[in-house]
């Protein structure tokens, strides 16, 4: 062998590897440029409009497309009119055809927040963030637990007697069949029971479908219960569910953001105004800002408070991240 082809046999060989590995090599290289462009270039805040577009739109909120992109406007809207000293602008824009990878992505996320909530609403429970409003649900919690927990074990009773019953009745069936059959009177007896069993079967279905939906309400009750723990500051243990595990923090929507791309998630909402507050304090954190103290701010933790508009601190926090000459 010469030694220019033990020199192309190897290249051959890097390069069939490389070949098949490319796409995955090109994805790669694509993410640094990215990255080391973003971080050579930043995109100064408030400079040019962030573009956003709706990304999962979960159908079971029962809200359409329309309604929803209306409350975004309503929430870009607060953040970009005048107010007092401070020259509006335009800081979103709804972008759909955008589908580049530093489009705000803007999701509508169903899981065991909004159930809980739509269960509530379901049963006539207004909710409200106040204190009079916890100390409501918790006395349904608390009469509702006890009421379970006395038709459970009631319900257990039954099931016991019942399994011991049916074994008594099988095993007489299986007795009588070993012989041939049953005398008539005794047939007649064994008829009877059985009806009577299938009788008292089909009662503990319903009975478990009550207990079932009674595990609902209570589930529900808890995970609105431990927000209103968490909204109001209350300084009381966190209530747990029955039956099985749920979520243990209660985030209404998060914003997240790794360099690259954006989205924002919105788990729940019990009113359009708490949609188009959630909605603007996540904007807010798009825009780059933390929270404040204010408990009536947009950018206040918490979405406890009833106010559309921003406040002093929220201004200040804008003005720090944008500039005062918008």
């Amino acid at each position: 062998m010469t030694k220019s082809l033990k020199i192309l046999i190897p290249l051959i060989f890097v390069g069939a590897v490389f070949y098949g590995y490319w796409p995955e090599v090109a994805v790669r290289v694509s993410n640094f440029q990215d990255t080391y462009i973003a971080s050579l270039f930043p995109r100064e805040p408030c400079t040019q409009p962030i573009a956003y577009n709706l990304g999962a739109f979960d159908a079971k909120f029962n809200i359409s497309q329309k309604y929803f992109l209306s409350a975004l406007s309503e929430a870009e809207a607060i953040w970009e009119k005048s107010q007092g000293d401070y020259v509006g602008k335009d800081l979103f824009v709804y972008s759909p055809e955008d589908m580049s990878k530093k489009v705000l992505k803007i999701n509508l996320i169903y899981d065991y927040r909004q159930e809980a909530t739509a269960k509530l609403k379901s049963l006539g429970i207004v909710v409200g963030d106040n204190r009079e409003s916890y100390d409501s649900l918790k006395a349904k919690f608390t009469a509702l637990q006890k009421s379970y927990d006395q038709k459970k074990v009631e319900f257990n009773a039954r099931v016991n007697a019942f399994n011991q019953k049916n074994k008594a009745y099988e095993a007489e069936v299986q007795l009588w069949n070993g012989k041939g059959g049953a005398p008539e009177a005794k047939y007649n007896e064994l008829e009877k029971e059985r009806v009577e069993l299938n009788t008292e079967s089909a009662e503990f279905k319903v009975l478990h479908i009550n207990l079932n939906n009674m595990t609902d309400e209570m589930n529900a009750l808890v995970v609105v219960l431990n927000r209103l723990v968490d909204s109001l500051n209350l300084s009381v243990e966190k209530y747990n569910t029955t039956n099985e595990s749920r979520g243990e923090s209660f985030e209404e929507g998060v914003y997240s953001s790794n360099g690259l791309t954006q989205e924002i998630d919105i788990y729940e909402f019990s009113s359009r105004k708490k949609l188009v507050r959630v909605l603007a304090h996540e904007l807010g954190h798009a825009l780059g800002l933390d929270h404040v103290k204010d408990p009536k701010s947009i950018m206040y933790e918490k979405n406890q408070s009833s106010n559309m508009v921003l406040t002093a601190d929220d201004l200040t926090a804008l003005k720090a991240k944008c500039g005062t000459s918008m």
